[in-house]
Formats: C-alpha cells, structure tokens, sequence
C-alpha cells in the first residue's frame, strides 16, 4: 500500500512495483486520495474520472513492470495538451473540445505505462 503522505518521485514508484509493495491502483487510489483532501483548490480543471482510472490502472496491472519504463507512473497534462475522450480547454471553456486522439506526447506516455 502507498500512504497519500508517501513520495511519488520515479525512483520510489519503481522500486515499489518491482518489489510488489503496490501496485498501480495503489498509487491511483493514493493521488484520487490526495487530490480529494485538497478540497477544490482551482488546480484542475477537468479530471478523469476515477472509474476511468481505477480501470486503467487494473489493465495495467497485468502487464510486467519490467517491460513499461514508466508503469504506473501517474502524470498530470495541462489543459492545452489533448487526452482522447476528455476536454481540453485551454482555460477557455467556450472554446473545449472533445479530441478523439491524445496527442503524441501523452499517448507516448501511456504506451509506456503512465497513467494519465
């Protein structure tokens, strides 16, 4: 289990997915976890659902950790930077869109097993 208070730094994730102390839904439910005690603090404008990510998470977690250099490695995207299926904005929502491809840099990342 990976504490709300613990360190997500890359070294720790790493570490802890290869030694089995969690798991991908640990850190998803541990950063859902940390966001919530935040209250809304105006930092996101649009969040996937945790359905959403509680499921990825789980498809991740039949994959080896050996083989993704970023498994599990939980990320954030600004708000002018497209995620398939969600709303990028631009600060600006009378002009959101809805992309149905993310762009390169976040697909690259989730090739390589970050979650979004």
């Amino acid at each position: 289990m990976l504490a709300a208070d613990q360190s997500l730094d890359l070294a720790r994730l790493r570490a802890g997915y290869c030694a089995h102390t969690f798991r991908p839904l640990d850190v998803v439910e541990s950063v859902l976890e940390r966001i919530a005690r935040r209250g809304n603090d105006k930092v996101w404008i649009h969040k996937v659902p945790p359905a959403t990510l509680v499921d990825q998470a789980r498809r991740l977690e039949s994959e080896s950790p050996d083989r993704l250099p970023l498994y599990g490695v939980p990320f954030a995207i600004k708000d002018n930077i497209d995620l398939a299926g969600h709303p990028t904005t631009a600060a600006c929502p009378e002009f959101a869109y809805t992309p149905r491809a993310s762009a390169t840099v976040v697909q690259r990342l989730v090739d390589a097993g970050a979650v979004p």
